[in-house]
């Protein structure tokens, strides 16, 4: 059984950008959510969000609310989950009250600023709290075919990754997932670099004008010992014309190299091959506007659950990691991104900028939360 057997109740707790986009994602998605509050204490979003009928079900005589409080929205919303889009600071006491409440929790990434801060989170989980990270990088369409390549033993024991695709936490979670890294010790050597460069389209639409802009290069090495690891990002590469994504995996029998797949098959002769995109809406498709999916040599690596939605890959990314909180919480599935996978993304960005600031080799060390637990139940943190 999976969530779509009846609507999963979401309440939102924020009303900035990530809010909003939450909201754009669930209402594309009426069969399988049902927004069921928005809560924040701004009172102009609060009149503006009940104005443009944001918070609507998308079911007849179901409309959701906007609320002022946390407690407001339990109350009157009663939602199966709370996706949390606030910062990190402000985001752990509205955890706490949502735990105190037994409410499970999605919470905006990153999980908690500090490394006590996400010890005192994970603690929170051990007693019992269903809390999840919405770190979702990795659900990407592209770069879930890449990683399901990196996994599928096409390229033998995986033993190098260069991951240029996120900044900090996010682009650390899909490095740590194209080696099979969990929460091995590193030795991190970084530096971050000022650079001049063109600027990249905003939220808002094109830049005004194409004068250079300051931007800091940042390159990171992870020594794991056998696998080295190596992460690096501009910081206007989002929506950049001149900074593109890039993906690299090495293993002992063969390579991704971004959507091309070099290999040796178990006859002995070299195999090339493309990852390739499948969609609908192009010149003469009268299917609709939506991705199919990812294919390698006919095999689907990734296929797009949501169609025939119109959400971008971003966009899909988010409807994959609520739609899997909702048959966790609602039917007992695999867990999402648990608190303890998302601590350890935060806590090697944390050591990626102490190492760069220093310019000193930095060695991790094992934190409380790689023995924690996931929504109160011992289970083991493999990727």
């Amino acid at each position: 059984m999976t969530a779509q057997d009846r609507t999963a109740r979401i309440g939102i707790v924020g009303s900035g950008f990530r809010a909003r986009t939450m909201l754009r994602v669930l209402h594309a998605l009426p069969d399988r959510f049902e927004v069921s509050g928005v809560a924040t204490r701004n009172a102009a979003d609060r009149a503006e969000l009940a104005a443009s009928g944001l918070p609507a079900a998308g079911l007849p005589g179901r409309p959701g609310r906007v609320y002022a409080s946390v407690a407001e929205l339990l109350a009157g919303g009663r939602p199966d989950v709370v996706l949390l889009t606030l910062p990190a600071g402000a985001a752990q006491p509205v955890i706490r009250e949502l735990a105190a409440a037994g409410v499970p929790v999605l919470t905006e990434t990153p999980a908690a600023g500090t490394v006590a801060e996400l010890a005192a989170l994970q603690h929170l989980v051990d007693d019992g709290a269903c809390v999840h990270v919405a770190e979702q990088y990795h659900l990407e369409p592209l770069v879930g075919a890449q990683l399901a390549v990196a996994a599928s033993g096409r390229l033998g024991r995986v033993t190098d990754a260069h991951v240029a695709v996120a900044h900090d936490y996010h682009g650390l979670d899909v490095l740590r997932r194209a080696l099979g890294v969990t929460f091995e010790d590193a030795v991190i050597t970084a530096r971050r670099d000022a650079r001049r460069v063109l600027p990249s389209p905003s939220r808002a639409g094109d830049p005004e004008d194409l004068a250079l802009v300051d931007t800091v290069h940042a390159t990171a090495w992870l020594d794991f010992g056998d696998r080295l690891g190596t992460y690096e990002f501009d910081d206007v590469q989002y929506r950049s014309w001149v900074r593109s994504p890039a993906l690299l995996v090495r293993g002992e029998r063969g390579e991704l190299r971004d959507d091309v797949v070099r290999h040796v098959g178990g006859d002995g002769l070299p195999r090339r091959s493309t990852l390739e995109r499948v969609a609908a809406g192009g010149a003469g498709s009268h299917e609709g506007l939506f991705l199919r999916g990812y294919t390698l040599d006919g095999e689907w690596l990734y296929r797009n659950p949501f169609r025939p939605a119109r959400l971008p890959d971003d966009e899909l990314s988010i409807a994959h990691i609520v739609m899997a909180m909702a048959d966790h919480v609602l039917h007992g599935a695999p867990a999402p991104c648990s608190v303890a996978e998302a601590a350890q993304d935060q806590y090697l960005q944390l050591e990626v900028r102490r190492a760069a600031a220093s310019g000193e080799r930095v060695r991790t060390r094992q934190q409380p939360w790689a023995a924690g637990r996931v929504c109160g139940r011992a289970e083991d943190h493999r990727v």
